[in-house]
């Protein structure tokens, strides 16, 4: 019986907490992107100087142009508008330090 209580008060507990939960905490998060002034050609050579400006090596055939961004909690996500309109993901092999500097084209569009 006291199992059955328990168990009811625990699902209880966590549809309140879903329905009643803030809408306001999603504001600011990931979804918010804006044209991203920081990603640079691999051949620029201020991409390469690690002077805490923040800049990232953006891998592409396109170069570093229309590259949209957003920052939430450290890392970083961006996509690439080609020049027929379409959007690619900016994807980040894992380098080890060069991990969040570098950012490769995917050719996949969404």
């Amino acid at each position: 019986m006291k199992r059955g209580v328990l168990v009811a008060a625990g699902v209880v507990a966590i549809g309140l907490g879903t329905v009643l939960a803030p809408t306001a905490a999603a504001e600011g998060g990931p979804g918010e992107y804006a044209r991203c002034e920081s990603f640079r050609a691999p051949w620029d050579p201020q991409a390469w100087i690690r002077d805490g400006a923040g800049d990232k090596i953006v891998l592409s055939p396109f170069g570093a142009s229309e590259v949209y961004c957003t920052s939430w909690h450290g890392m970083t996500a961006g996509y690439q508008v080609d020049p027929w309109g379409d959007k690619h993901r900016l994807d980040t092999p894992w380098l080890g330090p060069l991990t969040n500097k570098i950012y490769v084209w995917n050719p996949e569009t969404f």
